[in-house]
């Protein structure tokens, strides 16, 4: 049975609009700077009254948060009730190179040599998958040295195969830095200048306005309150208006920001004891105490649902030591991942059915499909085991199990966007 902590009020979310409103971003946004502030899944803004819980005033609160799970020696693979029809098909990417069509049902696979990804290893990924109304967004990144002219190719890829061009970009190489940050859902980036000589810009391309004067650093996360800037001069986070270069707010350098649409972030504390994460609004400041619900501490990252106002987190450890019971021989077995649902209406956090579990975590992945349903794709492997078997599980928020069935291995579901359903 899930394990639930108790329900907080029930208050509107602020709604700030972007390019391209409607549709949902992926939720592992490509980020290219050394300063990229954790995988994001961004949502735009929705009709008043569709989520949130109460973020709206000022001020602290605070919920308890549900007891984790103890973690033993019994941990292992993800298992569950055999998979029943999806009508899912995942375009899948193997780690940022090569990607396909899963059938989920029959397990047929469709190569989409269309994309004409490069295979250089050397300035990857080039790949980036973003769900987006008719399809998959697939945005090919060509570039032939990290201070050459960039080349990005927008595909829109169809459920049955189709893989239709849309767009195409091209940044000249300048005599400064530039940083692009995807809009969510949309063909267009926020792209910052810094000259050596002379202040920063912020410029949507394609877009009609003129570029702003905004405080130089390194381009983060595009969510509905802003643009999140790292200033060089010491290192903190700034959220900017992109159309006027205002500053919205300013963020502690010593905590984790993860936006998860609507004008709200996952904040996290810095990897020490007592961690904790809160859900935060960008625009106000407030935020809502969740603690930390998991027994795995090294990380964790965010999959908002695109339907709704449901937020997976999966927290994971690429070295976990179980501990076991009356012995002193305590040995790292895998890589582990635990996975918690947070309704952001109410502030409580469900443990998904299945987890925690054993996990090759650079080859597997985590999505939602457009009707709600949250989507695991999940590599076996340990420092014991070798990789023998991946599998996908299929689970919608308030039932009691997480249906479970068998995927072609490729290298990985690195990321993955599930269409269909």
């Amino acid at each position: 049975m899930a394990v639930q902590s108790p329900p907080a009020s029930n208050i509107d979310s602020p709604s700030v609009p972007v390019p391209d409103a409607g549709v949902i971003e992926d939720a592992r946004a490509r980020q290219k700077r050394h300063r990229a502030i954790g995988a994001a899944t961004l949502a735009v803004a929705v009709a008043a009254g569709l989520l949130v819980f109460g973020l709206a005033g000022g001020g602290t609160s605070s919920s308890r948060s549900a007891p984790p799970v103890r973690l033993d020696s019994s941990l292992t693979w993800l298992t569950g009730p055999p998979l029943r029809a999806t009508h899912i098909k995942l375009v899948a990417s193997e780690n940022g190179g090569s990607a396909a069509i899963v059938n989920v049902d029959n397990g047929h696979v469709t190569a989409l040599p269309q994309l004409d990804i490069p295979t250089s290893p050397m300035l990857g990924p080039y790949l980036s998958l973003s769900l987006v109304a008719g399809g998959a967004l697939a945005v090919v990144n060509h570039q032939a040295c990290n201070q050459c002219a960039i080349t990005e190719d927008d595909f829109l890829v169809g459920s049955g195969g189709a893989v239709r061009r849309i767009a195409t970009r091209h940044f000249a190489s300048l005599t400064g830095t530039t940083e692009r940050a995807e809009v969510p859902g949309s063909t267009a980036e926020w792209v910052l200048t810094w000259p050596h000589d002379g202040r920063c810009t912020l410029r949507l391309i394609p877009g009609a306005h003129p570029a702003v004067t905004v405080p130089c650093g390194n381009l983060g996360q595009v969510f509905p309150a802003g643009v999140t800037l790292w200033t060089d001069h010491d290192q903190h986070a700034i959220v900017v208006n992109p159309s006027t270069g205002a500053i919205n707010a300013d963020l502690s350098p010593a905590y984790r920001y993860d936006s998860i649409g609507h004008g709200l972030a996952i904040e996290g504390t810095p990897a020490a004891d007592p961690q904790s994460i809160s859900l935060m609004n960008l625009t106000t400041g407030s935020r809502r105490l969740l603690g930390w619900p998991s027994s795995l501490h090294f990380a964790y990252q965010v999959f908002p649902d695109p339907a709704g106002p449901f937020v997976a987190i999966e927290f994971a450890d690429p070295a976990y030591t179980p501990i076991v019971a009356n012995s002193e021989d305590q040995r790292t077995v895998g890589q582990a991942s635990y996975i918690w649902l947070l309704n952001t209406r109410t502030a409580t956090l469900t443990h998904v059915p299945g987890f925690p579990i054993l996990v090759s975590l650079k080859q597997s992945g985590i999505a939602w499909t457009a009707d709600g349903r949250l989507v695991i794709a999940a590599r076996g492997g340990s420092f014991a085991q070798p990789t023998t078997r991946t599998v996908i599980g299929v689970w919608r928020p308030g039932q009691r199990t997480l249906h479970v069935g068998a995927l072609p291995a490729l290298n990985g579901y690195s990321q993955f966007v599930p269409l269909g359903g």
